[in-house]
């Protein structure tokens, strides 16, 4: 079956011969089994390729329907962040302008009380200096009324001692008419 021809190729020439009987000889025994085998490979390979185009397609599908679900919370997330932010500037704006009336309400309350008080105490002042006048006055016309009194005591002492000694002689006189 194998020739052998001298060359200096020889040995080459011999295993490509061995090398063709040997594939014939695979051929008729496995031929068919090979070409099952082979179609159902391609089908295996074919279908895989074709269940890792939709894997693929579908984990795409997926990834985008996930990457605009994300999107949407971020907006619909960055909307509230921007709307809390709003009301919390709102609310420290109203506190802020709150207190600066308060500020100047209060500052505005001093101011007036400090006239108020300014006020009172003058008029205390007047009042207390009115009264002080007054009870001088009064106080130096009681003197003079008690000095004048008791001039007339002085005076009309003497017109007791009198009128005593007249009513203790009339009740003796009367005593000695009843006798």
């Amino acid at each position: 079956m194998t020739e052998n021809v001298p060359n200096d190729n020889g040995k080459a020439e011999k295993t490509s011969s061995s090398v063709n009987e040997l594939t014939q000889l695979r051929q008729i025994i496995f031929g068919q089994a090979q070409a099952n085998l082979e179609h159902k490979i391609t089908n295996l390979q074919t279908s895989l390729d074709n269940g890792l185009s939709a894997l693929s397609h579908e984990l795409n599908d997926k990834m985008q329907k996930l990457h605009e679900q994300i999107d949407h919370n971020f907006a619909a997330m960055e909307d509230r962040i921007q709307y809390v932010d709003k009301q919390h500037d709102d609310k420290s704006d109203k506190i802020h302008n709150e207190l600066s009336n308060l500020a100047s309400e209060h500052e505005m309350f001093c101011a007036t009380t400090d006239k108020n008080i300014d006020q009172l105490n003058q008029d205390f002042h007047k009042e207390a200096t009115h009264l002080k006048s007054e009870f001088n006055e009064l106080l130096d016309g009681l003197r003079q009324q008690l000095d004048k009194v008791s001039a007339e005591l002085g005076t009309s002492k003497t017109d007791r001692k009198t009128l005593a000694k007249l009513l203790s002689t009339m009740a003796n006189n009367l005593e000695d008419d009843e006798l």
